[in-house]
Formats: C-alpha cells, sequence, structure tokens
C-alpha cells in the first residue's frame, strides 16, 4: 500500500504546473502530497465497493 501511495503522490505533485522534481522537495511538501494520495486511493477503493448495500430481493408471484 505504501508504493501505491507513494506512486499517486508522485503522479498529483507531477500534475502541478510549478513542479520541480520530487527528491528537490522538502519532506513536509512530500508529507501533503501523500495525505492527498491516500485520500484519493480511499475515495477510489469507496467508488469500487458495490452500489447496492442492504438491498433485498422480493419474490412477487406472478398472475396469468
Amino acid at each position: 500500500m505504501e508504493a501505491e501511495i507513494e506512486f499517486v503522490a508522485r503522479a498529483l505533485y507531477d500534475a502541478e504546473d510549478d513542479a520541480r522534481t520530487w527528491d528537490c522537495e522538502p519532506d513536509i511538501i512530500k508529507e501533503e502530497f501523500r495525505l492527498y494520495a491516500r485520500a484519493a486511493l480511499e475515495l477510489l477503493a469507496e467508488h469500487r465497493k458495490p452500489k447496492i448495500r442492504g438491498a433485498q430481493i422480493f419474490v412477487v408471484p406472478y398472475a396469468a
């Protein structure tokens, strides 16, 4: 999971218009982008969960 966070953090960082190289940034900036990455991965996981929670199946008799 840590590798995924790092990859997403770097991708978000690289998407910035004025981004320098990731390796030159101080740790405080890197941690900020890792927080964004964690939030993005949590949202993605939530989005991928089944959408039907607590659904019940009702059998309706067919009358012809």
